[in-house]
């Protein structure tokens, strides 16, 4: 297993986080706990090969063609399979990046892995370069070819809405450790108009939000701080107590967190990585 990640030129940072490169083969993904946790981002899906999706809350493998595929919010922790040795080039969009961009609203995409086609008007000569960039081997010279892509994708999204943009930096900032009806004072809206705000335009709600970048925080305590009792982790990360720690846990990956950790995924040390440099404003725009 090899993971590589690689920054999008700076016109492109506002909306995206990073490029990214996965090289699978099977025996990678033997482990139990090679999870992948959730963060509010969307991902551009360029895989060489068929490949599969599991998430926790569908309990089924989903098959996901060879090509471009849009993936939309995760709402709990999910896990890749392949059959064969597979590349995936990625595309992490941050949460906001659609919202001007699709009428609908995107909780429809929740936990759902579509072809690109089918969600975004994809022209002959942009379905060229994809197929063009499945062809290439070199990560870098795929990052070259996406951004055509990504500059068509994005050209009616300009710009960002900042209001949107400060209410997910609101919880961000603070790792999901808020209570959301500060936020009603702080940005002067109901609770009504901001719900439906957030599923409309990022597809998951304030409080989702907030929960699942709380157990992102808590992996990277876990990460930098391997010697400490998990339950205290738990508790400095902003849980109520040792129960709803472990509740949360299991909603999101299906097991208590020493169980998950103790396993040492690979998969599981990819999301401290990027929860890591999130958390660090690494993704920040330049």
């Amino acid at each position: 297993m090899q993971y590589q990640e690689f920054q999008p030129a700076a016109l492109f940072s506002q909306h995206i986080e990073c490029y990214w490169e996965l090289r699978l083969l099977p025996n990678d993904l033997e482990r139990r706990f090679e999870i992948l946790a959730p963060d509010c981002t969307y991902e551009i899906l360029l895989a060489d090969h068929p490949f599969f999706i599991t998430n926790f809350n569908k309990k089924q493998r989903e098959r996901v063609g060879r090509g471009a595929s849009l993936a939309g919010q995760k709402t709990t922790g999910f896990c890749f399979g392949v059959d064969r040795p597979t590349t995936i080039f990625g595309i992490r969009f941050k949460p906001f990046a659609f919202a001007n961009l699709i009428s609908n609203p995107l909780s429809q995409f929740n936990d759902k892995v579509l072809p690109l086609d089918k969600v975004f008007s994809i022209s002959n000569e942009r379905e060229q370069a994809i197929r063009a960039l499945l062809t290439l081997d070199d990560a870098m010279e795929k990052v070259e070819a996406a951004e055509p892509l990504v500059s068509d994708l994005l050209e009616k999204s300009f710009p960002v809405d900042q209001d949107l943009r400060a209410q997910l930096n609101y919880i961000l900032d603070r790792k999901g450790l808020v209570r959301i009806q500060d936020m009603f004072s702080e940005f002067g809206v109901s609770k009504v108009t901001l719900h439906n705000r957030f599923i409309q335009k990022i597809g998951l709600s304030p409080k989702k939000i907030s929960r699942i970048w709380r157990m992102n925080y808590f992996l990277q305590l876990a990460k930098n701080a391997p010697e400490k009792n998990l339950t205290e982790l738990g508790l400095e990360a902003g849980f109520y107590d040792q129960a709803h720690f472990i509740k949360e846990c299991r909603s999101f990956f299906g097991d208590c967190p020493r169980r998950i950790l103790q396993q040492q995924s690979r998969m599981v040390g990819i999301s401290q990585q990027i929860i890591e440099r999130r958390f660090s404003n690494q993704y920040d725009p330049r």
